[in-house]
């Protein structure tokens, strides 16, 4: 069939609906509707609660002549009236709840039958409070904003990677490749005790962390070396630290004065400093090292309050015990005495992070000169650099 039969078919057979356009329109109506329906019914509510039967029981309490048989059709009446008020009431609520649901903007109408029981539950509640609430919500929600989506978060395994298959092919830093061949038990002894004993020529601040690891080794040789290594540097730092407490305690020579006691007191504070610093103190010792480290810096600042090292080291250990106040006074009286703003920018940064002011977190290390950084820090300083909208909508 074709032509204008087919015309007519085909329009004899369309279905005949209202078309969409006027259903966008339609619903929000009704849903106007409905709410001002509810209105009308907590109006109808309240008037039905003015029209209670006067209470007689507080006369009848005193003693007054009050006619029983009056004061219970009063109580009779009273109750009927606040079941009716309470009936009224819900259906207000179901009638402002949907409607206030419909008119919610979509983001918000998810799940329904939640949003609705809330609303239901608010408009209850609280006569008359509840749809202004709801009303203020409504143009909250039309005005704000749409916020960028929030990615779900997977978890994703961390992968595996052999680096004992790839020793002879990849080409390793230095570094890199003693921490390849000292972590993997299946390496020749031989070639594991030589890139231990390498580690020696290294900043200890670097290794120590990688030789305790190697504490738990199940090679006693690599057990006792890495313990050899590390008990050896703790002792040379011990030695200094005795050394300048005989000037100070007198026993075996005239105690020290004046700037030679300064001096004195300044060397045992960065020298128990640096054994915190190298990671060569734990537990209770470095409480211990800690506490130490700051009496002996207050004890030098106060011959000479303008050193500005000793501020700052100060600061430094307050910052690592999370006393940010402390930490904060102690680093700006560093330079106030003369550090660098520039390198006490990270320090500052650190306290503003741990108080989760990021704001100010990226004013700081906005001050940051990209050159001339440490290469551990040029992460840190691309990551704050970037604007945090530009952040999260990077893939």
């Amino acid at each position: 069939m074709s032509g204008p039969e087919a015309e007519v078919a085909a329009t004899d057979e369309a279905p005949t609906g209202p078309p969409a356009g006027s259903m966008r329109v339609l619903a929000p109506a009704l849903a106007v509707l409905a709410v001002i329906a509810g209105l009308a019914v907590q109006v109808a509510a309240v008037d039905v609660a003015v029209h209670g039967a006067a209470d007689t029981s507080a006369n009848l309490l005193a003693g007054m002549p009050v006619s029983v048989q009056q004061s219970v059709m009063n109580a009779r009446t009273n109750t009927q009236l606040v079941l009716a008020c309470f009936g009224l009431q819900a259906i207000a609520a179901v009638l402002i709840a949907v409607g206030s649901a419909r008119l919610m903007p979509a983001r918000y109408r998810q799940p329904r039958l939640y949003l609705s029981g809330y609303l239901w539950v608010l408009n209850f509640a609280v006569p008359f409070g509840g749809l202004v609430c709801t009303l203020g919500v409504l143009i909250a929600g039309t005005k704000l904003s749409r916020l960028a989506p929030i990615l779900p978060i997977r978890r994703i395994d961390e992968p595996q990677f052999a680096a004992s298959h790839t020793t002879g092919t990849v080409t390793y830093g230095r570094g890199a490749r003693l921490k390849v061949e000292l972590h993997h038990a299946d390496f020749d002894t031989s070639l594991r005790m030589t890139a231990l004993l390498a580690m020696q020529s290294m900043p200890a601040r670097t290794v120590s962390p990688l030789l305790q690891s190697m504490l738990a080794d199940p090679l006693d040789d690599i057990r006792l070396l890495a313990y050899g290594i590390l008990d050896n540097r703790e002792k040379a730092l011990t030695q200094r630290i005795l050394a300048q407490r005989a000037k100070l305690d007198g026993k075996s020579q005239p105690a020290v004065t004046g700037e030679d006691r300064r001096l004195a007191n300044k060397e045992i504070a960065e020298v128990y400093s640096e054994l915190i610093y190298e990671h060569l103190v734990k537990g209770d010792v470095y409480r211990n090292a800690a506490d130490q480290a700051d009496a002996y810096a207050k004890a030098a600042l106060d011959d000479d309050p303008s050193d500005a090292s000793l501020w700052r080291l100060r600061g430094r250990l307050a910052l690592d015990q999370r006393k940010l106040d402390v930490a904060d006074d102690m680093l700006q009286r560093a330079m106030d005495c003369g550090f660098p703003r520039e390198r006490m920018l990270p320090y500052l940064a650190e306290v503003a992070f741990q108080r989760r002011d990021y704001a100010r977190v990226r004013r700081l290390l906005a001050e940051v000169e990209q050159h001339g950084t440490l290469p551990t820090l040029r992460p840190v300083l691309d990551y704050w650099h970037v604007p945090p909208l530009t952040r999260t909508l990077s893939p």
